[in-house]
């Protein structure tokens, strides 16, 4: 019911103002112990009392402990997604192949950062249960970073229509295996030097793919 009140307010009701700023209070409260000890080993009473929040509040704005994992995944994919869109795009004056490894180097070091690397654990261990937050998370991340990927190999010459699934690849190479040890907790101290050379073997794939597929082509019996 206070949903439905509340949407009624204008957008700079100080009701609407202060609705919206418990709510992010609720989640900053929520957010370390979730993405700590995941969906099952988080309680609404803890929250509320690891936060400082009243119960009647936070039952007010979540009822349970799966509409709070919602409202977390949720924000926190929006945030990532605004970051990804609103970065700065890479320096015109640069050779295509430095914009592709800045664009490379600032992705992989977002999503190996401890929270980054949490919420994809949070995804994988209960996003099966929450199809639709799934789709959010992949959208919010590895959609965006591969459009703005695709979008630089199409002004290095790539052609619009293989753009799209080369970028894909060239995301998965800069991952790599040093991405999969991070994300198990098994990271190795020259981690940071493969990722380096994850990145050097994706911008080479990326750029000279376009050219290794025109020159077969061409090269094949009429």
């Amino acid at each position: 019911m206070q949903a439905k009140n509340s949407r009624k307010w204008r957008a700079d009701d100080p009701r609407r103002l202060r609705m919206a700023e418990t709510r992010a209070a609720i989640l900053r409260a929520a957010r370390p112990i979730m993405l700590r000890d995941g969906l099952g080993g988080t309680t609404l009473d803890r929250v509320a009392a690891e936060g400082g929040i009243a119960k009647m509040t936070l039952y007010r704005h979540f009822p349970s402990k799966e509409a709070l994992f919602e409202g977390l995944v949720t924000a926190t994919c929006e945030s990532m997604r605004e970051g990804l869109e609103n970065a700065p795009t890479a320096d015109m004056d640069k050779p295509i192949a430095n914009r592709l490894a800045d664009e490379l180097r600032a992705f992989t070091s977002a999503l190996i950062e401890p929270d980054g690397l949490a919420l994809y654990r949070l995804i994988v261990a209960d996003g099966w249960r929450f199809p639709e937050l799934a789709r959010v998370f992949e959208q919010s991340g590895m959609r965006v970073i591969r459009r703005r990927i695709a979008d630089l190999l199409e002004t290095g010459g790539a052609p619009a229509d293989q753009s799209r699934q080369v970028a894909a690849e060239l995301v998965a190479l800069a991952l790599g295996d040093a991405y999969q040890r991070a994300i198990l907790g098994i990271a190795e101290e020259g981690d940071g030097e493969a990722f380096a050379r994850q990145i050097d073997v994706a911008v080479d794939y990326g750029l000279g793919r376009p050219a290794q597929s025109e020159a077969a082509a061409s090269s094949r019996p009429g």
